[in-house]
């Protein structure tokens, strides 16, 4: 054999340092992607997928400790190592203290002002059992609940079972066939024969021995919950205060459980069909009773600190308020009766709730960025982007689980920036003793998030605050809603005491209510125009800042809902 082709054969293959160390990287990027990835293949490909990998993996570790069994080459690695450690502690040690000197002198700032960032400033305060509207018996086990390897559990559960089966619709229900309820914004009112139709026949309900009317028959069916209903409004007598027992101390502060919302909505529903029968039937005081309870329930969650609490006292209150309106439409109630629930209305103020609940939600953001930097490399912080209803982490992708490596000092660089996309965009988007929102304010978080160049420090801003970007015109709309329902029950009086409604909104005051609510865009008063046919209509300019002359604006698609960007924000009332 030709001695240059032996010597070429024998001689030990000793690869570059450079592709020894490529190749190491290069596998432990593969495995990172296949664990990352593999769940989104075909079953089949699955073990072949995994198999390749593990293989080249082995490959490249049996090259590289091959490449490492010799004095010079570990040498050089150690120095390599060493050297690199020692940057990295530098890097983690420069950026904690950069991060934490950053939001420590932005916080000091704020609270120079009068701001809070802590979560206990924001934790209603309790009130005894006895006073406690949200501790009835009925409505206690919701939130009775614990922790165990199995998951939660709860330890009442035939009462937690009983709550859940006070619904409107019955239980396993096929909710794609069940009557609607009316709306205010689409102009619609609730269909008391498609709940006739819908109870009819319908063996989880009782059933009247001699049909009558639709009315008549619905409170029939409804008379099932009679017991519980009954509880809850002795409960609302005797306890004025509302304090559900939300485990705040859980931790991480996203993990936090409110299995109570679920059933706020469900409740005011509950009461709003019974009262609205009710209102068919010209029994308006019991009505207005039946709706005061429902506005007791969207009052309840009310001090609650999160985002998601508001968003769901919105809904409920949005029920409540088609309750005053199908009432107005029948003229069921006198001028007492009127002024009673026109003064209530006085007394909702959804932007300061708005203002108050956003700080709240920033404290929690906040304090869940504060967790993760405390857990270091053992936390997750992704699981706060894909936290489940359950308070369970739902497997974010691995991809993500980079993130726990953050220096501590990146968590406070990202603290900083929600905190001033916070105050600078959601809290600077609304002015609660002027009675205002500023869309152009609210819409700057969305121009800043899409024209921000993700780093670090802005990285779980980027991920986090999109959340946030609608809830200023939420708030704004609910607000709206609450004051046309005021004025609608003064133009009421109004009628009932000259025979016919004004010509001019200005009308109504100060006899029939103390001041006229200024429209939250635009700080003008709301718009009214009276109908040939004695019909009016009340509205808002909207989001657009567009008076379109109290014209709404349906969204597309196959069950297209009110284009709250567009048009204006509107309570239409017929003639009847």
């Amino acid at each position: 054999m030709n001695e240059k082709l032996r010597i070429v054969l024998k001689k030990a293959w000793n690869p570059p340092t450079l592709l020894v160390w490529l190749g190491l990287l290069g596998s432990v990027c593969l495995t990172v992607a296949v664990v990352s990835f593999v769940k989104t293949l075909p079953e089949a490909l699955r073990p072949a997928t995994i198999v390749i990998a593990v293989a080249v993996l082995l490959l490249c570790l049996w090259i590289f400790v091959r490449w490492l069994c010799s004095w010079p080459n570990l040498r050089r690695t150690l120095f390599v190592l060493a050297c690199l450690i020692t940057l990295v502690a530098l890097f983690y040690a420069e950026e904690d203290f950069r991060g934490k000197h950053a939001w420590n002198n932005f916080k000091r700032e704020g609270e120079a002002k009068g701001e809070k960032f802590d979560m206990a400033s924001f934790v209603p305060p309790p009130v005894p059992d006895d006073q406690n509207f949200a501790m009835t018996p009925l409505l206690r086990p919701v939130l009775d609940y614990y922790r165990s390897t199995n998951g939660v559990r709860w330890r009442d559960t035939n009462g937690y079972a009983r709550l859940e089966n006070l619904r409107v619709y019955g239980s396993n229900a096929d909710y794609n066939k069940a009557p609607a309820f009316g709306s205010v914004e689409q102009d619609k009112f609730t269909d008391l024969q498609a709940w006739h139709d819908y109870y009819q026949g319908n063996t989880n309900f009782p059933q009247p021995k001699l049909s009558g009317s639709p009315a008549q028959d619905i409170l029939v069916a409804l008379g099932k919950f009679d017991a519980e209903m009954n509880e809850l409004r002795e409960a609302a007598a005797t306890r004025p205060a509302s304090r559900f027992p939300i485990h705040y101390e859980e931790q991480p502060p996203f993990g936090i459980l409110l299995p109570h919302l679920s059933r706020i909505k469900g409740l005011c529903q509950l009461f709003l069909l019974r009262s609205t029968a009710l209102m068919e039937l010209g029994r308006g005081e019991e009505a207005l009773a039946d709706l005061q309870m429902a506005f007791r329930f969207s009052d309840s969650v009310r001090d609650e600190p999160f985002l998601i609490d508001h968003l769901v006292r919105i809904a409920a209150l949005t029920i409540d308020l088609e309750g005053v309106r199908e009432g107005l439409v029948r003229h069921v109630w006198s001028d007492a009766q009127l002024a009673r629930l026109e003064k209530y209305l006085a007394s909702l103020n959804i932007l300061a709730e708005a203002e108050k609940n956003m700080r709240g939600e920033r404290s929690f953001g906040l304090s869940g960025l504060e967790y993760y930097r405390r857990k270091g490399f053992g936390g997750q912080p992704a699981e706060m982007y894909y936290m489940g209803e359950d308070g369970n982490s739902q497997n974010p992708p691995a991809f993500l689980g980079g993130l726990s490596l953050l220096p501590g000092g990146i968590y406070y660089q990202n603290m900083v920036v929600i905190a001033l996309l916070h105050q600078e965009f959601i809290l600077g988007a609304v002015d609660e003793p002027k009675h205002r929102v500023f869309p152009e304010i609210s819409a700057g978080l969305t121009n800043a998030l899409s024209h921000m160049r993700m780093t670090p420090y802005n990285l779980l801003g980027k991920m986090l605050m999109p959340a946030f970007a609608h809830s200023s015109r939420t708030s704004a709309r609910a607000q709206t809603f609450v004051d046309e329902a005021r004025a609608a029950c003064a133009l009421e009086r109004y009628r009932l005491a000259h025979g016919q409604l004004p010509e001019a909104l200005e009308a109504v005051a100060p006899q029939f209510i103390e001041q006229i609510p200024n429209d939250v865009i635009d700080g003008k008063l709301l718009r009214y125009r009276k109908n040939s046919d004695g019909s009016y209509v009340l509205y808002s300019i909207g989001w657009n800042q567009t008076d379109d002359g109290g014209i709404v604006v349906m969204g597309k698609g196959s069950a297209p809902g009110v284009d709250a960007n567009q048009g204006d924000w509107v309570w239409q009332m017929p003639a009847k």
